[in-house]
């Protein structure tokens, strides 16, 4: 007879079961549990958190971008008014050192001025719906051309200052029926440049200048005013 024998049993299981249970801590202080390696991840508030975070670090780094573009832009056009008004400056200075007078018989105004100069005669005008300053001369390669304008300028303010030798306003020579000869001894120059309104409100810039007194070269005592 043979003896009654009992076979073992094996129990199968998943490898996952024999992994020790391990609890981790998320963003929020939250406790959650994994078991085993391939249980590990991001829960959906973590992701969203991360995402906000970055959405507000993107839009700093984009803020700054911006104002420093407009920063740009303003330092940009604040050269082009000081360098459309040194232009300006440059070629009345030149001719007031070299005229001789205001033309007799002319009107000067706060506007507009002819000179005498030994090559010939030399008018500017100001023109405020074009926002421009012309220079006409009798003689010279270019005699006919435009100052303090250009499509980043626009001047907005402009006026010709009248004196005489000693500081004076000439007030009897600023008309034509009344002009003495070298009434007016000394011419100042102001305006003020501005950038277009075609161009962004934030990159716009204003530039003021006033001339020295410019003395004409003749010193012939004035005979009236």
């Amino acid at each position: 007879m043979t003896p009654f024998q009992l076979e073992p049993v094996v129990e199968r299981v998943a490898p996952n079961a024999l992994c020790p249970l391990r609890t981790s801590t998320n963003a929020l202080g939250a406790a959650r549990s994994t078991r085993g390696a391939n249980l590990a991840g991001f829960t959906l508030v973590e992701v969203l958190v991360s995402m906000s975070l970055a959405a507000a670090v993107l839009a700093a780094v984009l803020s700054s971008f911006v104002f420093l573009g407009r920063n740009l832009a303003r330092l940009a056009n604040n050269q082009t008014l000081e360098a459309k008004g040194r232009e300006a400056l440059t070629y009345l200075r030149r001719d007031f050192a070299l005229a001789e007078a205001v033309k007799t018989g002319t009107t000067p105004t706060a506007s507009s001025v002819t000179l005498v100069l030994p090559a010939g005669e030399v008018t500017y005008t100001f023109d405020s719906a074009a926002g421009s300053l012309r220079r006409q001369s009798a003689s010279g390669a270019n005699p006919d051309f435009l100052l303090l304008k250009n499509d980043r300028c626009a001047c907005t303010t402009f006026a010709f200052d009248y004196y005489t030798t000693t500081g004076g306003a000439p007030t009897s020579q600023l008309n034509a029926s009344a002009n003495v000869p070298y009434g007016i001894k000394q011419i100042q120059v102001r305006f003020v440049l501005e950038t277009p309104g075609t161009q962004a409100a934030a990159t716009r810039v204003t530039y003021e200048a006033v001339s020295s007194r410019f003395l004409l070269r003749n010193k012939q005592p004035a005979t009236g005013g």
